[in-house]
């Protein structure tokens, strides 16, 4: 009887670490702006070389922290000399970003939303 109480609290917690972002965060999804877009494609201007991406993804945009008012967002990419998908995550705090993380874990949670990211596909020099 321990043993068995024991495993379901384990599962219990397991399940508990394993979802990424509370429901409410997932809800407050937005297609990115055109502007965040273009800052994005702005600020790898000159530290990637252009073309080099075969398929290009940005998130929705979520609101994580109401009180603070920080968003975040993420892209996706893949390369020609890597064809898995590469993750980079961002969070934003009065148009300011507050970070800027590489495979981040809410990256890949599965309700987010991805959208076509022609405009860091076609990027030029």
């Amino acid at each position: 009887m321990k043993i068995r109480f024991l495993a379901n609290a384990a599962l219990l917690v397991l399940a508990g670490c394993q979802t990424p972002a509370p429901q409410s965060v997932a809800e407050s999804q937005r297609p990115p702006s055109s502007a965040v877009r273009r800052e994005y494609v702005d600020a790898l201007q000159g530290t990637i070389k252009p073309g080099n991406f075969i398929k290009a993804e940005i998130s929705s945009v979520v609101l994580l922290d109401p009180e603070k008012q920080i968003y975040a967002y993420c892209t996706r990419t893949t390369e020609r000399r890597n064809p898995n998908w590469s993750y980079i995550g961002l969070g934003l705090q009065h148009n300011m970003i507050l970070y800027l993380k590489k495979n981040d874990y809410r990256c890949h949670d599965k309700r987010l939303r991805y959208y076509d990211f022609p405009e860091l596909r076609n990027m030029k020099y």
